[in-house]
């Protein structure tokens, strides 16, 4: 009897076990990744990694397992065989819904990806005209686009923010301004930064939709144009900006960039005044905890190239500058991304390239370098899931 006991019990462990390496195998099973030497391990976090492509070649996702250590190249590719056309083109940005789906916006394709996680399978597609930014909140996505604006058409043609929902699909949109890109929540509104980017004259409004009736209640003007990100944090707003620029051709048929408005940071309070804050120059940027980090070119204005990593506090609009010449930062050679861990603050930057791989490297709290991982082509937008 207690032999027989034994033997069954020995049998059920058996299956467990198989069953458990079974379902922990699940997330990655079927698909080809390398080792890679990350440094260390974040516990069960996967960064995703969207690749932007060659404009207008095709986008790609890959994935990097820190548990692992194992990166993943294309893998909607590996996971979706069947779909030729591949993710899309130019992808814009990503953002994790609320049943743990993963949305990707496709630019130049006019689309959504709706993929399921773990398995990386394309639920569905949804038709968004020119999609730029997206921002979860509860069981909506809220999607800005440039709507049915073409550049160099001469026509201001108004951008669209459209509110999908993440388990019905339901959609609705409502006018903005001009080009919108950056989206945040807060407090019930939803706040849209226009640029205006096709336009001769640039946009320096942020749309506010109030959320229960999704309706544009009142536009802020800003004393800057061609706005681009946005966050919501503290009670304020921060926004950066494109610049301004005209291009010209000198005697010898070169191309000559004259900047009239460097790339900036502004601090928007409640009651809607907007304060730049002078020295930053803000091209990307990214909200973590209660501290922007942007990076920019702080010579810009002169003509020159000193990249700079931002750390403003958005208590006060206080900052730190650090010139990627003098620290390990400058191992990054295009930086075109930034993404902060928000449990160890590991700080992840994206050094693109639009002609072959691109890179991500990491970097501590402290500035110093941990690891560098290669990627696809264009690689513009981090994500940790």
């Amino acid at each position: 009897m207690k032999k027989t006991t034994l033997l069954v019990f020995s049998a059920i462990l058996l299956a467990c076990v198989a069953g458990c390496n079974k379902e922990n195998a699940s997330e990655i099973q079927g698909f080809t990744g390398i080792e890679v030497e990350v440094g260390e391990s974040n516990g069960s976090n996967k960064l995703l990694i969207l690749n932007e492509g060659a404009f207008p070649g095709a986008s790609t996702l890959d994935l990097l397992d820190f548990k692992t250590k194992k990166y993943y190249a294309d893998i909607f590719g590996q996971a979706n065989p069947t779909v030729t056309q591949g993710l899309g083109n130019t992808g814009n940005d990503m953002a994790v819904s609320a049943e743990g789906n993963l949305w990707v916006l496709m630019n130049a394709s006019n689309q959504v990806a709706v993929l399921q996680l773990p398995s990386f399978t394309l639920l569905r597609t949804l038709d968004v005209e020119a999609p730029r930014h997206v921002v979860m909140d509860g069981g909506n996505a809220y999607i800005s686009s440039y709507g049915a604006a073409v550049y160099g058409s001469g026509t201001e043609v108004n951008g669209k923010v459209y509110k999908i929902n993440t388990s019905s699909f339901e959609s609705t949109s409502v006018e903005v301004g001009f080009q919108p890109e950056g989206v945040a929540v807060s407090g019930g509104k939803l706040y849209v930064a226009n640029s205006g980017g096709y336009n001769w004259v640039h946009d320096n409004r942020i749309s506010v939709i109030d959320l229960s009736s999704f309706r544009v209640e009142k536009q802020l003007e800003l004393p800057v144009t061609n706005l681009n990100m946005l966050y919501a944090m503290g009670g304020k707003l921060w926004v950066n900006t494109y610049g301004e620029s005209t291009w010209s051709q000198d005697g010898e048929g070169n191309w000559v960039q004259d900047i009239s408005a460097p790339m900036s940071l502004s601090m928007v309070k409640a009651d809607g005044s907007a304060q730049t804050i002078a020295g930053v120059h803000a091209d990307k940027m990214v909200l973590s905890g209660a501290s922007i980090y942007a990076i920019g070119n702080n010579a810009e204005m002169e003509g020159g190239y000193d990249i700079c990593l931002y750390k403003v506090s958005t208590a006060d609009g206080s900052f730190t500058t650090t010139h990627f010449a003098d620290s390990d930062l400058s191992r990054t050679g295009y930086a075109y991304g930034i993404y902060v861990h928000p449990q160890n603050g590991d700080i992840y930057i994206c050094d693109a390239s639009f002609t072959a791989g691109s890179k991500v490297h990491c970097f501590s709290p402290e500035l110093k370098w941990k690891w560098t991982v290669d990627t696809g082509v264009g690689t513009g937008h981090l994500l940790l899931w």
